[in-house]
């Protein structure tokens, strides 16, 4: 009998690549800090608008009194007065 000494193949080690990578510390806590400040603006958007629009009925109503009372001589002048209410 013989024996056959066979030297072994290299076994080729096939790696499987993720084709998802793991969020790193730093992009989950820049994504963090961005849905915060979205959140705070807004919010603060919300208290706001509220203000805003009293604001521009204030004025309004301020116009058309004036109008009514007979401060503007032409159309063209109520509708300027009623321009300056959306600008502030």
């Amino acid at each position: 009998m013989s024996i056959l000494l066979h030297v072994p193949r290299p076994v080729k080690r096939l790696v499987a690549e993720s084709k998802h990578f793991e969020p790193r510390t730093s992009s989950i806590l820049l994504i963090s800090v961005a849905l915060f400040l979205a959140f705070v603006l807004l919010t603060n958007l919300g208290l706001l608008l509220p203000n805003t629009i009293s604001q521009f009925n204030t004025c309004r109503n301020k116009v058309v009194g004036y109008e009514q009372s007979g401060f503007y001589t032409s159309p063209g002048q109520f509708k300027l007065a009623l321009s300056y209410c959306g600008t502030s």
